[in-house]
């Protein structure tokens, strides 16, 4: 999964916020994107899901936080954003 503008400049002005810059690991995996520092992991996950609404084709993103094994959908990227800010403040 690449990480789309928005999603890369909103985890770059996070960290540079906490100060973290330079001390996070971002790696992807499998279509997650997993951010780990000193030994805690933040993962998320973006999956385009493409319906079928009155004969036309209507695109969609969910996002998902958590483990691969475990996801728990969440509303937006927002959403998403939020749940790193207050990983990141831990």
């Amino acid at each position: 999964m690449r990480l789309l503008p928005t999603e890369h400049k909103d985890i770059m002005n996070l960290l540079k916020e906490a100060g973290l810059d330079n001390e996070i690991l971002l790696t992807k995996k499998t279509g997650w994107v997993h951010l780990k520092h000193k030994g805690e992991v933040f993962s998320f996950h973006r999956k385009k899901v493409t319906s079928l609404e009155s004969g036309r084709f209507i695109d969609s993103l969910e996002y998902y936080v958590g483990t691969p094994r475990k996801p728990e959908k969440v509303e937006n990227w927002l959403e998403v954003a939020e749940q790193l800010k207050a990983w990141l403040e831990k």
